[in-house]
């Protein structure tokens, strides 16, 4: 078991500042090595000299602030905010395999960005912004069947998880019809864009907005740790003590259906952070999510954006998408979590 590494229990006892200043201070560290890296290689001094100087522009300057920021900004706020919708949702549904890919909002938001570019709308008056719109309105219209199936089968989060992988299915087979057929003649190909998870062509307003968002959501459900803590008693356990969880439930997954969204709008489909991430925050730090969020939110962001430096350093000239690359990473940590999941409950058998 993980908790019975000493490493682990460590950090678990270790005071949270110290260890929340560690992923921070790695997290600026690989964030600066992420900007030196690249089809055109940057030096350290040229980094820092573009970074904390006002000078003239240079080929460097324009590298760093249209190309490498946006991206590793857009990578860092993908994947704090996918971890911060994966311990919302193992929370919500008491399952560590619930996350937002898994539960069908992700591909709910893929399927709204596909269905404006097949329709054309992006070529309206709202511009890239029916993108945004139409990924908010797919999130949100799944996270509204979520939440009709919870009020029906309440207390019954297996049905709900099954619920939203079915539903996963079917964003995913209607995405792969509208892209199959209007591929050729309304440049639906583009979508590819966002089922493959790309931060390829990220832009420095869109990605710094998004970094805000998350930001705020983090301080949000910071504020909801003990009502998160709760909601791994479920409603059944909290009722007795005159607690009723059903409103938050519902608000959690408005505002989850919002963050994911937002990440889908700018980065595509990106699974397994959301998946793998809240589940060894866990596992290393114990079920109190005063400590969780946090640590998600920090690990989420080292996850992406080393899994953007390694699709640019992997293969020489190729550049491959994250989403390509957290599933090569993520695949080989889903299969230990199941392995130690399932060794566990032999364990408690015995």
């Amino acid at each position: 078991m993980v908790l019975g590494n000493p490493i682990c229990h460590g950090i678990k006892n270790c005071p949270s500042f110290i260890w929340q200043g560690g992923l921070v201070f790695a997290l600026l560290v690989s964030c600066f090595i992420g900007l030196l890296m690249g089809y055109t290689p940057l030096t350290a001094g040229e980094v820092t000299g573009v970074l904390f100087s006002s000078g003239n522009e240079t080929a460097a300057s324009e590298i760093l602030w249209s190309l490498r920021l946006p991206r590793i900004l857009l990578s860092l706020s993908s994947g704090m905010g996918l971890a911060l919708s994966g311990v919302i949702m193992q929370a919500l549904f008491r399952n560590p395999m619930a996350s937002p890919y898994i539960m069908g909002i992700s591909s709910g938001a893929s399927l709204g960005v596909v269905i404006v570019v097949f329709l054309g709308l992006g070529r309206t008056v709202l511009g890239t912004a029916a993108m945004g719109l139409g990924a908010f309105a797919g999130a949100f219209i799944l996270s509204l069947g979520v939440i009709a199936a919870a009020g029906r089968r309440s207390g019954d989060t297996t049905y709900l998880l099954i619920l939203g992988v079915a539903m996963s299915a079917v964003c995913g087979g209607i995405t792969g019809v509208l892209i199959y057929c209007g591929a050729a003649s309304s440049g639906t190909d583009i979508s590819m864009y966002w089922l493959m998870g790309s931060v390829a062509f990220a832009k420095a307003g869109p990605a710094a907005a998004l970094f805000i968002l998350v930001l705020a959501m983090t301080a949000f459900f910071l504020t909801q740790s003990r009502i998160l803590n709760l909601m791994l008693v479920g409603r059944e356990g909290t009722l007795p003590l005159g607690r009723d969880l059903k409103p938050f439930f519902k608000v959690y997954l408005l505002l989850n259906a919002l963050l994911v969204g937002a990440i889908v709008m700018e980065a595509g489909l990106i699974g397994f952070v959301g998946l793998i991430v809240p589940h060894f925050s866990r596992r290393i730090l114990g079920a109190n999510h005063k400590a969780v969020v946090p640590a998600a939110v920090l690990f989420g962001g080292l996850l992406t954006v080393w899994a953007d430096i390694l699709g640019r350093a992997l293969i020489h000239g190729v550049e491959l998408p994250i989403g390509v690359t957290l599933a090569i990473i993520g695949s080989p940590l889903f299969l230990l979590m199941l392995v130690e999941t399932a060794g566990r409950r032999v364990g408690e058998k015995s």
